[in-house]
């Protein structure tokens, strides 16, 4: 095992590799060839800044190694479509880093598939990222607000998780979506001219709806960096989950009041499960139950393009499936029914 960089990468990113590697125990190579031998490495993970993720992936996968790759996978559509081919010639599979081996997750799905709630008929979720961990949830905050390493915004980097617990729970794809977003908190957002807020209204096939609120805020409403919660409305009964419960909450003798989630933190907990299942999969020679068409049914997974304009925030592209209206905010709040290219 090892941590790889690029040759020519910046130096801050040899540095960056060197110190993970350094952490974990393990040798740093200054060029990907050590670890993209077959006949030494079966699987690699891609955790570079997202406007690597896909040429990365592909460039494992065509050297025949299974890959499991950060999110977003992409910033456009020609990542998805890469990828897609290079996984169909390679033979091997591809993972994206998700989060539906969440229990309060699959727990709801149990709930579902034993009919206790009816049909689902509206699901929402509130996601949000505490400004007060950014320091320290993520290595460098320009990989997440440079348009140069990010690829975009808080969308970009967050709404494949909503995504993936809305097709996960009713089973059902995106039809159309309406989109709202903002910066307004964050100045290192703004002074990029990326969104750090957005709101987004989906409608899903047979009539169903949903509604994210996501965002990187001062404080979120949790217990560590992000913090999560899902409520489903159905036919006959609702029900509703917080990815930081079930928890162990402590009253001290001073009149102070923690909680810790059972399992740890979610973030580190959900991310264990859902590694020692990929490698499972891995070595059983089975394909992992997350793949690339999961992702890239997430809508900014096939964002041609993703320039905000401060301070309309409009963006100059559609996305998502055929058909698919999308209400970017601007001085007008002008409607836009652009169609996205076809995989």
């Amino acid at each position: 095992m090892g941590v790889a960089e690029e040759t020519l990468s910046p130096a801050w990113m040899h540095e960056d590799s060197a110190k993970t590697a350094k952490t974990l125990g393990l040798t740093c190579y200054d060029t990907l060839e050590p670890l993209l031998d077959p006949a030494a490495v079966d699987a690699v993970i891609v955790c570079s800044e997202p406007a690597r993720h896909a040429a990365l992936a592909a460039r494992a996968l065509k050297a025949g190694l299974h890959v499991l790759v950060d999110k977003p996978i992409g910033t456009g559509s020609e990542d998805i479509a890469a990828l897609a081919a290079a996984e169909a010639a390679a033979g091997k599979s591809l993972s994206v880093i998700n989060r539906l081996h969440s229990p309060a997750v699959q727990r709801l799905r149990r709930w579902i598939d034993a009919g206790n709630m009816g049909l689902p008929l509206h699901v929402d979720v509130e996601w949000f990222a505490s400004g007060a961990h950014f320091a320290t949830s993520v290595e460098r905050p320009e990989l997440v607000v440079a348009p140069a390493l990010s690829g975009g915004g808080e969308i970009l980097n967050f709404l494949l998780y909503p995504v993936d617990y809305i097709r996960f729970l009713t089973g059902l794809e995106i039809v159309e979506v309406h989109c709202e977003a903002s910066t307004l908190f964050s100045e290192l957002h703004r002074d990029n001219a990326v969104e750090d807020t957005a709101i987004a209204s989906l409608l899903l096939e047979n009539g169903v709806t949903a509604t994210v609120t996501l965002g990187r805020l001062p404080a979120a409403p949790g217990l560590g960096p992000v913090s999560s919660s899902i409520r489903i409305l159905g036919s006959h009964g609702n029900a509703s989950s917080d990815d930081d419960k079930p928890q162990v909450s402590r009253f001290d003798t001073a009149g102070g009041v923690s909680a810790l989630p059972v399992e740890g933190p979610s973030s580190i907990a959900i991310l264990r499960r859902m590694l020692n299942q990929w490698v499972q999969d891995v070595r059983g020679g089975r394909r992992p139950s997350y793949g690339l068409a999961d992702a890239a049914a997430s809508p900014p997974s096939k964002l041609t393009a993703f320039r905000k304009e401060l301070p309309c925030l409009r963006s100059d592209t559609a996305w998502l499936a055929p058909d698919t209206s999308v209400w970017w905010p601007s001085k007008r709040y002008q409607k836009l029914g652009l169609r996205s290219p076809q995989l």
